[in-house]
């Protein structure tokens, strides 16, 4: 635990003074870097969410946290759907024998829905299968927003935290509470997507 918390308060006092360094700006700085690591993930969302949070308090550091990287995964999305996103579908249909664009655009909002939500596939993943899908932007954007808010919250308060916490206690309290709402999400979300069957 202590090395892991040496290396991530490395990690969120590099990234924190670089945002600094912005000034005024910091804000859009950070907006700009959650837009980026939606469609390029080179650095942890934790990390990103943990500084902005100690940076600008818990309320603007998930507004921005939020907002930037909704803003990202919509940009993924756009630039997917524009560049190549039939040459993807015809090899995905060809090796794999599945056609995207056959997914049920009622169950892609909740399956986006449920992959932002449970963060295990990558974030650019469900951006470029939604774009090859033909899902309906507004389909991708609102389930998007809503799935990308509950995470925003818990990755900046658990950022702030595991960063800023005395004592284990409160961390462990914290992961729990995680823990809970993803079991909770997750029993919730398949007896909805029991509906479509």
């Amino acid at each position: 635990m202590d090395l892991f918390h040496a290396l991530d308060n490395i990690n969120t006092a590099v990234i924190s003074s670089y945002v600094r360094s912005f000034g005024i700006m910091a804000p859009l700085a950070a907006f700009i870097l959650f837009a980026l690591q939606a469609a390029f993930p080179v650095f942890p969302y934790l990390i990103l969410a943990a500084a902005a949070g100690m940076l600008f308090g818990f309320k603007m550091g998930v507004l921005l946290s939020w907002s930037g990287a909704l803003t990202g995964a919509c940009l993924a999305y756009g630039i997917c759907r524009i560049l190549g996103g039939e040459k993807t579908n015809h090899f995905i249909k060809k090796h794999l024998g599945y056609d995207m664009k056959e997914i049920n655009k009622e169950m892609a909002f909740w399956s986006i829905l449920i992959a932002r939500i449970i963060p295990v596939i990558p974030t650019p993943v469900i951006n470029v299968a939604a774009a090859i899908s033909e899902v309906p932007f507004w389909n991708f954007f609102f389930s998007s927003a809503l799935g990308k808010l509950p995470t925003a919250i818990l990755y900046t308060g658990l950022g702030i935290c595991l960063f800023n916490a005395k004592g284990i206690k409160l961390v462990l309290l914290i992961l729990a509470a995680v823990l809970l709402l993803a079991f909770a999400v997750r029993y919730l979300s398949r007896d909805k997507l029991h509906l479509f069957h």
